[in-house]
């Protein structure tokens, strides 16, 4: 006689960090619960108030590090470091420190005998750099360029502003786009002792703000394999590619451009006309391209709020699709879930986006489809006020992220 049966339900979970212009860094925890996703928050840290804005994961050492802008300030704002546990998801607080103003961007160098560097870009013309021990996430000041020149061809250009700073492939330099400047700088660092110096910067189109790149590799062994540079400028809402030279004795990079298109496709009339493109994306496949566009209110989507059938404005995501020779064809627009998507993160399989969306105050997590690159419309979860958020991160490597069975 069948007397019961006990059905397997598969859950499985991730956690994300995001911060926020409102001083917080919240930890969501996506769950996959048989194909229904849900996002909740399960922890919130106030340890880099007052204007968290820019998170990096070491997920190797379970470290985080996080900028504070402090938008208040016209001369500091602060570098953040946390312990992160294993098992919670949880946060410690390990160090504080004033930098220059207006810290906005992060990425680590580690030399080929294990040494770190934290390389941190400063809105408020200035690029510096921190030496870490990764074993303690505590982190002490190393080196400050303070950049000057003439003011640009747009009112907000009127300064230096070093947007991001990117390692490059090789792992000899950092590349940082210059929005006020209009110049990509480049740094040469020294792996024996982790000082960093000026090569030639490159310019870019004037007027254009360039705001954030990112490196790819095509091809594959050491006499096959090409890099490429692809860049987004935050005025002119353009997305450039450049076939990556580099040029002898560490002296710096060669950029050559493979193809130049906007940032959301051709042929959309006037409805970008105050478009301002944002963040930059290549997914785990290395196929496709993602980029952000804000002011925009490109799409009307329904409310995430049940109880409001009003439509919402959201500004669009672009795809693009990576080609031969440094080229990307463009894909499609598709909805951003809702007003500026400051900063978005491909998860480490490349099938789920999550985006930040500052003006919103909300994470949306997008599913993506591996065949076509493309985002569409398909919200799998999103979560709710968080502030102006700034950066959203994948928690998926070093024993953060995990599954379970459960009967």
């Amino acid at each position: 006689m069948f007397i019961g049966a006990t059905l397997a339900v598969a859950v499985s979970a991730t956690r994300l960090y995001v911060s926020s212009y409102a001083g917080n860094i919240t930890t969501l925890e996506l769950t996959n619960t048989n194909g229904t996703y849900n996002l909740a928050q399960i922890d919130t840290n106030s340890g880099c108030a007052p204007n968290a804005s820019w998170l990096h994961i070491d997920a190797k050492f379970q470290n985080m590090y996080c900028l504070d802008e402090n938008s208040a300030s016209l001369t500091n704002g602060s570098l953040n470091s946390f312990k992160i546990d294993a098992k919670s998801g949880a946060l410690t607080k390990v160090k504080r420190l004033i930098t220059p103003a207006a810290p906005v961007n992060s990425i680590i160098y580690t030399s080929p005998n294990g040494s770190q560097l934290l390389a941190v870009a400063h809105y408020t013309h200035a690029f510096t750099t921190w030496t870490l021990d990764p074993a303690t996430a505590s982190f002490a000041p190393l080196q400050t360029f303070n950049f000057t020149g003439s003011p640009g061809l747009k009112p907000q250009q009127a300064f230096p502003h070093p947007h991001q700073v990117r390692l490059d492939p090789s792992n000899k330099y950092f590349v940082i786009p210059d929005l006020g400047a209009d110049l990509i700088r480049v740094f040469y660092i020294d792996p024996l002792t982790l000082l960093v110096s000026p090569r030639p910067s490159i310019p870019v189109v004037p007027g254009s703000g360039p705001r954030h790149g990112i490196f790819s590799t095509h091809g594959s062994g050491s006499y096959n394999t090409s890099t490429y540079y692809y860049l987004v400028t935050e005025i002119g809402s353009t997305l450039t590619g450049y076939h990556v030279n580099y040029l002898p004795s560490n002296g710096g990079l060669r950029l050559t451009t493979t193809f130049n298109s906007t940032t959301y496709g051709h042929g959309q009339g006037n409805a970008f006309a105050y478009n301002a493109a944002s963040e930059i994306a290549l997914t785990s496949d290395g196929k496709s391209l993602i980029v952000s566009n804000r002011n925009t209110t490109y799409f009307n989507i329904t409310n995430p709020n049940p109880n409001n059938a009003t439509l919402e404005p959201s500004d669009a995501m672009a795809t693009f699709e990576i080609g031969l020779n440094g080229t990307a064809r463009f894909g499609a627009l598709s909805p951003a879930g809702g007003s500026f998507p400051r900063q978005f993160s491909p998860n480490r399989r490349g099938n789920l986006v999550a985006v930040g969306l500052q003006k919103s105050g909300r994470v949306i997590i997008y599913g993506r489809c591996e065949s076509t690159g493309d985002l569409g419309n398909k919200v799998l979860a999103d979560f709710e006020g968080l502030g102006p958020v700034t950066s959203v991160v994948w928690a998926e490597d070093g024993g953060v992220a995990h599954s379970q069975e459960g009967g």
